[in-house]
């Protein structure tokens, strides 16, 4: 089961048959445009997978002294075993039963050790990084039938965004400690998996350098593939002694053949994570990751359970305490060209997953040129943007909140804001409401571009707001439960109250409505 020359990938070819690939003819398939898709990899494995194939790429290139990801399947089998540096391909052999060589995603460990080695998985998905408290809703070791590239695409997505999983089982280092999450934001000028991989790829070439340069500790003969470096779990890899595109691993862990020749993971714990970088706070100059800078210490980014807001995508387009990710930025060349902004994070907890999020925010030439040539229309874009985020709150908190607790209060003098059981039907409206407004907002802010009054364009997204809240508030009014006897008063109080705050908070709606009925 070696990668770079038995055909272990499936792959979906545009205007073709489903074909057997390895990984070299994967990256060359990738490089003239031709893949559909990877039948074996999952949705939220797919941007790991990406990552590593552009990482793994970028330091072949590099080292070959090439700036073009358009190669031939034989350059890339040699230029991957010339940046592996054995004279074997057993780091990229799926199982390699001397435990003193590594294989693929799989460090070696001394002989000495190899007796604590304990099982930890039976299918891909049993090791994989979605934790559960329960064995619920999404079931663990469905894959039974599991086929060799589901093996890879879990190796690859459990050692490279592993979070801390408990004693001994220390995450990443490119997240903001073990209970983080890995980030993954980019533009994207097309979501064709080739087209999105020779982009980041050449991408990485062209930022290599500055990441070589102070304050970054790299060096140009760094280590990039971790695995092919023994490992006994008791030590640390020093930052200084990494590439810029090191393709890190979390875990001590190996693949083996069970007597039915199916695979199994065994595993033991570490002392210590793989990488000495705890003091980085995940701020490794990872192309990928946007940097917070908006708290007294400056962390890679970490995405709550509410995932890509609106405000956090603000802050994440308009670097409103949030530095761009390098992926992020726009060549000079690619500017004007059709985009859009792809972000992507599975929120890690507690012994917990807390969604996978994903967003994709096109971006019309006009706002290209605003967001990455024109610095005068980005800021007038910014102040918008930054008002019409509190309006959405303001409206969300003040108004439609007001009148939702009036209402299951049945309409009394003073509302109490602190009644548990009311907050909890409260809430989940207001997450409703969020949603549905943030659907359209960057098509509203966008917009905005082509109006010169900017008093008029904010009238209209707040009617756009006001529509979608009193929608909310409507249904509320019809289908959540209130006192029987109270039903009339808990209606027509909530609805004055609605009215009243909305009046109170946005007089410009009132006026915008007075003035059309005088004309």
């Amino acid at each position: 089961m070696n990668l770079l020359t038995d055909p272990l990938f499936r792959v979906e070819i545009a205007n073709g048959p489903r074909r057997l690939s390895s990984l070299p003819a994967l990256l060359t398939a990738l490089g003239a445009d031709e893949v559909e898709s990877l039948p074996g990899l999952q949705r939220h494995q797919e941007d790991a997978f990406h990552i590593f194939l552009c990482q793994l790429a970028a330091s072949v290139l590099l080292r070959e002294k090439k700036s073009n990801p358009i190669q031939e399947e034989a350059f890339w089998r040699e230029g991957i075993r010339r940046l592996t540096g054995r004279d074997d391909d057993c780091a990229w052999t799926l199982v390699v039963k001397d435990c003193t060589k590594p294989a693929f995603m799989q460090s070696a460990i001394p002989e000495a050790i190899s007796g604590q080695l304990k099982s930890v998985a039976q299918t891909p998905d049993e090791m994989d990084i979605l934790a559960t408290a329960k064995n619920h809703d999404v079931k663990t070791a469905r894959g039974n039938s599991a086929t060799a590239d589901e093996w890879i695409f879990a190796l690859v997505n459990f050692q490279t965004t592993a979070g801390f999983f408990g004693r001994g089982n220390y995450g990443i280092a490119r997240m903001n400690g073990g209970h983080a999450s890995r980030p993954v934001v980019e533009l994207q000028l097309s979501p064709r998996a080739g087209k999105r991989w020779v982009r980041c790829t050449s991408r990485l070439l062209e930022l290599h350098n500055s990441l070589l340069a102070p304050p970054w500790p790299y060096r140009q003969d760094g280590s990039v593939l971790l695995w092919t470096l023994t490992w006994d779990g008791n030590s640390s890899l020093a930052l200084s002694s990494l590439d810029p595109f090191f393709i890190e691993i979390a875990r001590l862990i190996r693949l083996t053949h069970t007597t039915t020749r199916r695979y199994m993971v065994t595993g033991m714990p570490s002392t210590c994570t793989r990488i000495d970088a705890k003091a980085q706070l995940g701020v490794l100059g990872d192309p990928w990751t946007p940097v917070n800078t908006g708290k007294k210490e400056v962390t890679a980014l970490t995405v709550s359970a509410s995932g890509f807001t609106p405000d956090l995508l603000h802050k994440i387009i308009f670097e409103d305490g949030i530095e761009a990710a390098l992926l992020q930025q726009a060549a000079t060349e690619e500017i004007g060209l059709p985009m859009a902004l792809y972000a992507a994070v599975l929120v890690r907890g507690q012994g917990t997953t807390d969604g996978f999020h994903t967003t994709l925010i096109p971006i019309p030439t006009k706002v290209g040129f605003a967001l990455f040539a024109r610095r005068d229309e980005k800021l007038r874009l910014q102040e918008t943007s930054k008002q019409w985020i509190t309006d959405g709150r303001t409206m969300q908190n003040k108004v439609m909140k007001y009148a939702l607790f009036t209402l299951l209060e049945a309409g009394p003098e003073k509302v109490n804001f602190d009644k548990t059981e009311i907050a909890a039907w409260v809430d989940k409206l207001a997450k409703d409401f969020t949603q549905a407004w943030s659907h359209d907002y960057f098509d509203w802010l966008w917009r905005c571009l082509d109006q010169e009054n900017t008093d008029k364009a904010r009238v209209e997204w707040l009617e756009a707001l006001e529509k979608k809240a009193k929608h909310i508030l409507g249904s509320a009014i019809e289908r959540l439960p209130v006192r029987l006897g109270r039903r009339l008063r808990s209606r027509v109080a909530a609805q004055g109250r609605y009215t009243g705050a909305l009046n109170k908070h946005f007089p410009e709606l009132k006026e915008a409505r007075d003035a059309r009925r005088t004309t």
